[in-house]
């Protein structure tokens, strides 16, 4: 994801040009002295300001060691002032980062609680509400068997239409609400089905790469990885007129063999995002995605392909060391 990250370190002071400054004014200082103890240049300007003492041109000197004390003052003063902004800023930095930190945490934890209701509420609607469905389809079926009334017949059989209409629309918010494919099959065939159902539906090849999915990827990861393709491919199909879209994964592994963070690579050949797109003009896909990437602590980017295309790049770390490391 193209993120901003606030620095939570205090930036080094730059000590070596304060010294260097230091030392060229104290090296002005020590000419100047023995210049002047040469030439006796202070004894040559009191002589000459004596022609002059009815301009007070003699308290100059004076005046101006007065302004030069006050200047050092008034430059101390603000170097102070300064360096206290500067150390309110950093601490506004360091708690504006705790609290992306902890906000990040309770995304992820909402994010999880969110698929832990919904996989239960769509395990309800399927043993339920799906036996309910067939229950009534086999009792209308029969009444259509045993009954000679056309009119009982007629209705037997509008309840089983309704009934199988039912059915289908509860099939379909059960795969809105969890992707059914993720508990039977896994991520990678999931990713394969939903592939090639959308190129059969479209019409546009759609490839898929899985690399190391066969490592075992926390299921929050997992769902959002399925449902980051899913609204990558559905933004294919309804704007980017392209031809072909390429889908990749690959899973960097620990020492110890497990998944570190998993990547996924979406590329289509179709017509980009337009030249003067800013983040205020993304549409809710496009939002919802990056919110789903940075709930995970991850990053996602939308890179332009050559002349034409799109490329989406996420990156989603898998497991606690490797985030204590960021």
């Amino acid at each position: 994801m193209e993120e901003d990250h606030t620095p939570d370190t205090e930036p080094p002071a730059p000590s070596s040009t304060a010294a260097r400054d230091a030392m060229l004014v104290l090296c002005a200082v020590l000419v100047y002295f023995a210049l002047a103890t040469r030439f006796e240049a202070f004894e040559y300007v009191l002589g000459f300001t004596r022609g002059y003492e009815h301009w007070q041109i003699d308290e100059l000197p004076m005046t101006a060691l007065v302004l030069a004390l006050g200047m050092s003052w008034y430059s101390w003063n603000r170097t102070t002032e300064s360096r206290a902004a500067l150390q309110g800023r950093i601490q506004a930095q360091r708690h504006a980062q705790a609290l992306l930190q902890d906000n990040r945490r309770l995304s992820q934890a909402l994010l999880r609680i969110q698929d832990e209701e919904r996989r239960a509420l769509a395990r309800e609607l399927h043993d339920e509400f799906g036996q309910s469905c067939t229950a009534i389809r086999a009792d209308a079926s029969y009444i259509l068997q045993r009954s000679e009334d056309p009119d009982i017949g007629d209705s037997a059989q509008r309840i089983t239409e309704s009934a199988a209409r039912l059915n289908l629309l509860v099939r379909d918010m059960l795969g809105r609400l969890r992707p059914p494919d993720l508990d039977s099959l896994g991520l990678e065939a999931a990713l394969q089905t939903l592939c090639e159902r959308w190129e059969q539906q479209t019409g546009i090849p759609c490839s898929l790469i899985p690399r190391g999915l066969q490592q075992p990827i926390p299921d929050e990861v997992a769902v959002a990885l399925y449902r980051l393709v899913q609204e990558a491919l559905t933004n294919v199909a309804r704007h980017a007129e392209a031809t072909y879209v390429h889908v990749s994964t690959q899973v960097d592994k620990r020492a110890d063999g497990t998944a570190r963070r998993v990547g996924l690579r979406i590329e289509d050949d179709g017509r980009g995002l337009p030249s003067e797109f800013s983040p205020g003009q993304q549409g809710y896909g496009l939002v919802g995605m990056r919110e789903r990437v940075s709930s995970l602590d991850g990053t996602i980017a939308f890179r332009p392909v050559s002349k034409q295309g799109l490329r989406i790049e996420v990156e989603i770390p898998v497991g606690g060391p490797d985030k204590e490391g960021r």
